[in-house]
C-alpha cells in the first residue's frame, strides 16, 4: 500500500467552531494516520491547532496554518521543521494600515488572532461580525485575499493559500494528485479542494457522513 496524503481542514469540517472533535471520527484519523501521512490545514495560526492535534494524540502530523502561511511538520514545540512565507513590505504595511483602522473603529469589541503573517479579526461578539465583515471589504486590494468566516474576517498576502502549501507538501513527499485526499468545507478551502479529484466537501454537523468515512477506511 503507497502512503497517502490526507488532508483535513479543522473548523467546519473535523468538528463545529469551538467544539471537541467526534469520538468515533478522532478514532478514525488515529487509525488512518498508522499508515498515512496526516495534515490538518486551518486559518489558525499553529500554537492553536497543534494542541489539538495532541489531544487527538497524532504524533505524526502535519500542520498548515494560517491558510498556507506557514507549515510545521510536526506538532512539537519547537516543530522539527518549519516553513513560513516571505512577505513583502508593502503587504506587511497594508496589514498594519487595516489593523490600525480596526482598533479605531471597534476598539475592545473585537479580537485580533495572535498570527505570525496574516490578520484575522474576530467580534467579541458574533453578533458583531457583519459589522466586521462590512468594514473589511474596503480594504478589499490586488495584494490580498479576504475570506470571510461565520465568526471572523481573514487578510493573507495574495499567491500564498492552502493549495500552495499543498504543493510545498506534494513535491517534499515526492507524491502526485492521485496521491492527495483532501476534506474541507469554506471558500479557504477550495484552493487546496481543486488540487486532486480526491476531494470531499464536509459538514462537520454530520461527523462526516457514512460515504465519507467508509472511503477514509478504505484509502
Amino acid at each position: 500500500m503507497n502512503k497517502k496524503l490526507l488532508i483535513f481542514d479543522i473548523d467546519g469540517t473535523l468538528c463545529d467552531i469551538n467544539k471537541p472533535i467526534n469520538q468515533d471520527l478522532k478514532d478514525t484519523l488515529v487509525e488512518v494516520s498508522k499508515q498515512h501521512q496526516v495534515v490538518l490545514a486551518s486559518g489558525k495560526p499553529f500554537g492553536y491547532i497543534a494542541g489539538f492535534i495532541r489531544q487527538l494524540g497524532l504524533h505524526d502530523c502535519i500542520v498548515i496554518g494560517e491558510n498556507g502561511a506557514t507549515i510545521m511538520y510536526s506538532a512539537s514545540f519547537p516543530p522539527n521543521d518549519y516553513y513560513k512565507i516571505d512577505v513583502s513590505k508593502e503587504v506587511l504595511d497594508y496589514f498594519y494600515t487595516i489593523k490600525t483602522q480596526f482598533s479605531d473603529e471597534f476598539n475592545t469589541t473585537i479580537w485580533f488572532q495572535p498570527n505570525e503573517v496574516n490578520l484575522t479579526v474576530f467580534p467579541i461578539n458574533i453578533l458583531d461580525i457583519e459589522k466586521v465583515h462590512s468594514f473589511a471589504k474596503q480594504f478589499e486590494h490586488s495584494n490580498i485575499n479576504i475570506y470571510y468566516h461565520k465568526d471572523s474576517v481573514d487578510f493573507t498576502p495574495k499567491g500564498f493559500d492552502k493549495g500552495t502549501a499543498v504543493d510545498i507538501l506534494l513535491k517534499k513527499f515526492d507524491l502526485n494528485e492521485e496521491d492527495l485526499y483532501i476534506f474541507g468545507d469554506g471558500d479557504n478551502d477550495l484552493p487546496m479542494l481543486l488540487k486532486t479529484k480526491n476531494s470531499f466537501l464536509v459538514n462537520s454537523k454530520l461527523y462526516f457522513t457514512p460515504k465519507v468515512k467508509t472511503k477514509l477506511s478504505k484509502i
